[in-house]
């Protein structure tokens, strides 16, 4: 009887101690989400993802067996993923110093921020706890709240005659602490996905002791979506509208008769917000009423036209069917696209770098092309890791988001929506790059680990939304 005792004893603090390993590393995910995409902070990102690394490892090794069954193909394509880069390096890269260069920083924190979330993707699904839930979501929230932080400094600050330091204040050019749109976008989007996801998982099954949650969500959409217009980032809001779309094919399916007078008027409520702010972004970028016109003037333009009209000459965009200047950002977009899609025909191993291979490979036929992106994630990932290598992270995030909906909820709201919110950014947005790859690598290592502890329910944290 006092060995059982004992053993219950030493059972009881395993399993406490497994819970706060769970939660630590929730907390090294809200450290890595918040600090990324802030210039100065390598420093913090490298400690987190080693402490992360051996936690991660120790979860691992105790959960080895998990990784031997049909749901952890995604993790194991990712593991080949590295495989082939290593490869790709040795045997068939054109630029073995870069590559190498490429190998000891991205790929190295894509290793072991991947051993990280297989520790913590397996920790907060067998443990469900809603502290572990609510330190991921305060993770996501951060980047949103930082930017209108330093907003409410740069702009209003200075009303009061007091100056915020430099690292508080929005910079539009090249200053010290500048943050790049497509860094907002990228960490801002997967927030907007997952408060969507909840809201619409919320509003189906008329949870009337989420009331709270439902606003909190809510908001959160109005935030991000509002954070995309003072940046007009057209991306952004375009996959935002996209996604409320998806949010309202949901509810359309379930039945809107169904859905509470109170959820009605946040659905509404959300639709009509939504679609002011992309009619006000519509507006605010005329080059949208030009897309088509000006997609048949990149492709009929010529690289030769654009990249070898003189090492110093400047190219001047032509006009469209309009007479009007063509949008530059409308006419690189296409002309990058068709460009990048004619040089992956003869390089369908790739060049060997996660970014700028589509410039290096240009330069190879049009010597004044500049070593620039081709403004989709994945083409420049297919020049760059091949199609061999592109192909093993299409497939695994796909088959991590279609393992997603056999997760505890909210987990699979997380996995689900906030990765395939990443997939559609990677369709025209130029993020094959450092700190963009890497965590887009390491996150669809953590949504696929989620899905291979048997789902279980927790009312708790089910109920409570947020």
């Amino acid at each position: 009887m006092v060995i059982n005792s004992l053993q219950s004893k030493d059972a009881s603090q395993e399993l406490q101690a497994q819970k706060w390993i769970s939660t630590v590393m929730a907390c090294i995910f809200a450290v890595q989400w918040t600090f990324t995409m802030l210039p100065h902070t390598l420093i913090v990102r490298n400690a987190a993802f080693a402490l992360g690394a051996i936690l991660g490892a120790y979860t691992i090794a105790k959960n080895y067996r998990l990784l031997f069954q049909r749901k952890a193909a995604p993790i194991w394509l990712i593991f080949l993923l590295f495989i082939w880069v290593i490869i790709h390096l040795v045997f068939i890269g054109k630029n073995h110093d870069l590559q190498m260069a490429e190998f000891q920083s991205l790929w190295k924190r894509a290793a072991l921020g991947v051993i990280f979330a297989i520790g913590l993707g397996i920790s907060v699904s067998k443990n469900n706890q809603l502290r572990d839930w609510r330190i991921i979501v305060i993770g996501l929230c951060m980047p949103v709240i930082i930017y209108f932080v330093k907003y409410l400094s740069t702009y209003y600050l200075p009303a009061l005659d007091l100056m915020a330091p430099a690292y508080l204040r929005l910079f539009y050019d090249s200053k010290e602490f500048y943050v790049a749109k497509i860094a907002y976008v990228f960490f801002c989007l997967p927030l907007l996905a997952v408060a969507i996801g909840m809201l619409a998982n919320q509003l189906k099954s008329h949870m009337t002791e989420a009331l709270f949650a439902r606003w909190f969500w809510a908001m959160t959409i109005i935030a991000v979506m509002s954070l995309f217009i003072c940046e007009n980032i057209k991306n952004g809001i375009m996959y935002a509208l996209l996604l409320i779309a998806i949010f309202l094919g949901v509810l359309l399916k379930e039945g809107i008769h169904r859905v509470s007078k109170s959820n009605l008027i946040i659905t509404i409520a959300i639709s009509l917000i939504g679609a002011i702010f992309v009619t006000y972004n519509w507006r605010a970028n005329p080059s949208w009423g030009a897309v088509i016109a000006d997609l048949e003037v990149a492709l009929q333009t010529s690289p030769s036209d654009v990249w070898e009209s003189g090492k110093n000459a400047k190219f001047i965009y032509p006009n469209n069917k309009y007479g009007l200047p063509v949008s530059v950002t409308n006419f690189d977009r296409v002309f990058y696209a068709d460009t990048g899609l004619k040089l992956l025909e003869k390089n369908l191993l790739g060049y060997g770098l996660v970014q700028s291979s589509f410039g290096h490979l240009a330069k190879e036929r049009w010597p004044n092309a500049p070593l620039i992106q081709s403004h989709s994630g994945w083409l420049d990932l297919m020049l760059g890791l091949g199609v061999p290598g592109a192909l093993l992270l299409l497939t695994a995030g796909l088959l991590a988001i279609f393992n997603a909906s056999t997760t505890t909820f909210p987990w699979s709201v997380f996995g689900g929506w906030g990765l395939g919110s990443i997939f559609l950014l990677y369709i025209t947005t130029e993020v094959a790059q450092k700190n963009y790859v890497d965590t887009f690598v390491w996150f669809i290592a953590l949504v696929a680990s989620m899905a291979l502890v048997k789902s279980r329910t927790d009312s708790k944290t089910s109920m409570a939304g947020i």
